[in-house]
């Protein structure tokens, strides 16, 4: 397949005279600004903790006691570097799924 382009009017379009190049004005403001304020009221962090409050001791009393060997083990393998926790069984468990 061969495809040839050619223009059938070359003069259909008239040419664009280029603009000289406009430097911009570089004015100082008067001192007439808008200003905005923005600021955070107190109730959105009250709500937050007063939630990570209430979280905390649902977790808690979800999880009962544990046994001082229990308590001992993990705390050495903390120390080694040995223990991995479950992100999904925590977060399972914080959320009351399990």
């Amino acid at each position: 397949m061969n495809i040839t382009f050619q223009a059938m009017n070359p003069s259909y379009r008239s040419p664009v005279p280029t603009q000289a190049k406009r430097t911009p004005q570089v004015t100082k403001a008067k001192g007439d600004y808008d200003t905005v304020k923005i600021s955070r009221t107190q109730a959105p962090a009250e709500d937050d903790e007063t939630f990570a409050r209430m979280l905390a001791r649902k977790t808690a009393a979800q999880l009962g006691s544990a046994s001082q060997e229990r308590v001992q083990e993990l705390g050495s393998r903390v120390a080694n570097g040995t223990y991995v926790p479950d992100a999904q069984r925590i977060a399972g468990r914080m959320l009351g799924l399990g």
